[in-house]
């Protein structure tokens, strides 16, 4: 597709993940270290965030099989096409340059949604780790 099509055409681009949720019914506190900081922070790296007062971890029970996890929500990553983007897409920029671009312009990566979801409880630092590709 020529690039001056899709500068004129496309609005956003989205990428969803899917992570498994832990059990309401038998999740407990553990899981990673909160006073671990350094795993914390390659997790939501580049951007800085404090880690959540507590974390859990998958136990499993008969509501869950004994897995630890039921259901699943989803990580989003989205990318609007600002009058930049739009410049840098004529102009048949590379990837990396598209989405420094796409950070400057308010993206955040799927592990910040993920981080998102630990801090309330949702689900853990490996299931976000598994799905989510660093930045």
């Amino acid at each position: 597709v020529p690039p001056y099509l899709l500068a004129a055409t496309v609005v956003g681009v989205m990428a969803q993940r899917l992570v498994r949720t832990l059990c309401p019914q038998c999740k407990q506190p553990g899981g990673m270290r909160v006073e671990d900081e350094a795993a914390w922070n390659a997790l939501v790296a580049p951007w800085k965030s404090k880690p959540p007062a507590k974390l859990y971890r998958p136990v499993g029970c008969l509501d869950c099989r004994m897995t630890g996890y039921r259901g699943r929500a989803g990580l989003y990553e989205v990318m609007l096409m600002t009058p930049e983007m739009r410049k840098l897409v004529n102009r048949g920029a590379g990837m990396d340059e598209l989405r420094e671009q796409a950070f400057r312009d308010g993206m955040k990566p799927l592990r910040a949604s993920g981080a998102h979801k630990i801090a309330t409880g949702l689900t853990t630092v490996e299931e976000v780790e598994r799905v989510a590709p660093p930045v």
